[in-house]
């Protein structure tokens, strides 16, 4: 009787052992499998700040953002070199409304700290959300590096516990610094104009039930056929421009949506690439597509409560991928083993 009770107990240990060890990577073309413990959900307004504490711990930080006016992200950026590193930092030549002063402002304090900065031009929008640290670590998603961005929108970022992704990704804003072509070699990082239509339609195809948040989803995608063939449940923004989404595919429209997601079956895309023409044929953007059933199930809860118009503060959905609240489950299990051996 011990021995019945006690199976289900072994095996539920193993699945989140297994789920949380770190292994090599495997992957296809098109995406790349990373364990749980390499992933942390970032969810703004909510825990938005951790990018400024983790860009505090660089020394070396490569990045590529649309538009950078956030203060304590550049000053972060500024000690890194401070310390003795490096940084290189990619902007959009051409932003909405011009380029703010403030922006102007802290690219001239960057400058003058040693920072390579480089406006990027040849692309409508440069609108990619990046940030590198130390090698290893990759931070990619929605979340401007704005006042707004990091404390009023609602936008979905990764941070990335790996040094070939973040290797990889490091590269790709190198070449944009220094004028190269971009040569997308590892599986899984999307890059606008490159191959993001070709890596969206492949997640859209997959089947199951599909949701999306994106803050721009337009008829002018060309992926409005492939949504429809799913059950699925979308939000989006207040634009005029998304009320196609909203009488074609149902979607449900947030203020301050500026999330870039879609997850289906273990699948998920996060990054900057809107679904509409100029995201994913004119600008540069950068993207992920990782498979893991965690993350996915992760931010499908996410995408619900939106969708429901319920607050996701305090939402599993960033706790599940926190590598503490994993350990905190191994040792609860190990306990209740523990416990069951000793009515042996």
């Amino acid at each position: 009787m011990v021995t019945r009770f006690m199976k289900p107990i072994f095996i539920l240990l193993l699945i989140i052992l297994s789920s949380i060890i770190p292994t090599f990577y495997s992957s296809t073309s098109w995406y790349v499998k990373v364990q749980t413990c390499q992933v942390k959900i970032i969810i703004s307004p909510y825990n938005s700040t951790d990018i400024i504490s983790c860009l505090c711990k660089g020394k070396y930080i490569y990045a590529e953002v649309y538009e950078l006016t956030c203060c304590k992200i550049a000053n972060a950026i500024i000690n890194a070199v401070k310390k003795g590193g490096e940084a290189f930092i990619v902007l959009s030549s051409n932003v909405y409304g011009g380029i703010p002063s403030d922006e102007e402002q802290l690219v001239s304090e960057l400058n003058s700290s040693g920072v390579h900065v480089k406006f990027l031009s040849g692309f409508k929008y440069v609108h990619s959300k990046v940030f590198v640290i130390n090698n290893c670590t990759v931070i990619l998603g929605s979340i401007n590096p704005t006042y707004y961005g990091i404390y009023k929108d609602h936008g979905v970022d990764l941070a990335i516990y790996n040094s070939s992704i973040a290797q990889a990704f490091a590269c790709i804003i190198l070449d944009d610094y220094y004028g190269k072509p971009v040569n997308v070699d590892y599986p899984g990082i999307v890059v606008s104009p490159i191959n993001s239509e070709c890596e969206l339609s492949n997640i859209l195809s997959q089947p199951g039930h599909l949701y999306i948040a994106m803050e721009e989803l337009y008829p002018s995608s060309g992926f409005y056929p492939e949504i429809e063939q799913h059950e699925r449940t979308v939000v989006t923004s207040t634009y005029s421009e998304d009320n196609c989404a909203v009488s074609q595919l149902g979607a449900v429209e947030i203020n301050d949506m500026t999330a870039k997601i879609i997850v289906v079956g273990n699948y998920v895309y996060v990054g900057s690439v809107n679904l509409d023409y100029t995201s994913i044929h004119c600008n540069r953007e950068l993207g992920i597509i990782i498979c893991n059933p965690a993350i996915a199930h992760s931010l499908e809860s996410l995408i619900c409560n939106w969708a429901q118009g319920k607050s996701v503060e305090g939402n599993y959905a960033y706790q599940l991928s926190n590598p503490l609240f994993l350990l905190f489950i191994i040792i609860i299990s190990i306990i209740v083993v523990i416990l069951l051996k000793k009515k042996i």
